[in-house]
């Protein structure tokens, strides 16, 4: 089974609004520090695109930041593609720089509002995640590139769910789930459609109950058998995101504990 592990990209702006190119060197160094650390457990890394609506280093940049920097033959990157914030002609030119730079899969999700608010943000809204997925799928990029779309651990909008099914997505990402009966009950409706299922699973730890609470997430349910969780979700799945927003030493912990499961 291959262990996806979730990176951000360095916030470009910190605690200010103001641009600081040596702050933001810092956190650079900083960010590529923890990719090594990471890479000493697996091999595949997801690349996010500014969550929350923080604006961030492209996901495209952090992943070629990586690639230029870590000598490490075996990497697999993957990265997210905030639709919100970009027309069609910006997701062609991504999609092909991340053809170029061999990154194996894009997730594109619409993302949450940009919280820097220079003017009417509403105007920005020029594509969504399915549209984008169409598209690129028309012209053929599918052969190049694994295009992945998100959905949530429970399915309760079947006409949205049926409209991602309809672009033939290679693979659909979860949000963090919280039983196994979640994967068991998209796996089910996914091999009927032939697509790949990733679920998503956050560590439980304390400094991750904010991150928890603010997605609806209740870790507890598995929080006090995490591994065997894991173990189990292993046994229906080829692929496993693990994501630790913000708590990156026990996300480290928890990599060392499955690999030595």
């Amino acid at each position: 089974m291959e262990i996806i592990y979730e990176i951000n990209p360095p916030k470009i702006f910190g605690d200010s609004t103001n641009l600081n190119i040596n702050r933001l060197n810092q956190e650079i160094e900083k960010y590529l520090h923890r990719s090594k650390l990471i890479l000493d457990h697996v091999n595949h890394i997801h690349v996010t695109d500014s969550v929350l609506g923080i604006p961030r280093l492209s996901s495209l940049h952090g992943a070629a930041l990586i690639l230029e920097n870590i000598k490490n033959k075996n990497i697999i990157l993957s990265c997210s593609i905030r639709t919100r914030d970009r027309n069609i002609n910006s997701i062609i030119q991504l999609a092909t720089q991340s053809i170029f730079l061999k990154i194996r899969d894009l997730l594109f999700i619409m993302g949450d509002n940009p919280q820097i608010n220079l003017y009417d943000m509403s105007l920005k809204i020029l594509s969504k995640p399915t549209d984008a997925i169409n598209i690129l799928n028309s012209l053929g990029y599918d052969k190049f590139i694994n295009l992945n779309l998100s959905i949530p651990n429970k399915i309760s909008n079947f006409n949205n769910f049926k409209k991602k099914i309809n672009t033939t997505p290679n693979g659909m990402v979860t949000q963090s789930i919280s039983s196994l009966q979640e994967v068991k009950d998209l796996k089910n409706l996914l091999n009927m459609h032939s697509i790949k299922l990733i679920p998503c699973v956050m560590v439980p730890s304390n400094k991750n109950t904010k991150a928890s609470q603010m997605i609806g997430l209740n870790f507890q349910n598995y929080k006090h058998n995490f591994m065997e969780f894991i173990h189990d979700i292993k046994k229906e799945v080829n692929q496993l995101l693990i994501t630790s927003p913000n708590d990156f030493n026990e996300g480290i912990r928890t990599l060392k504990e499955i690999k030595n499961f």
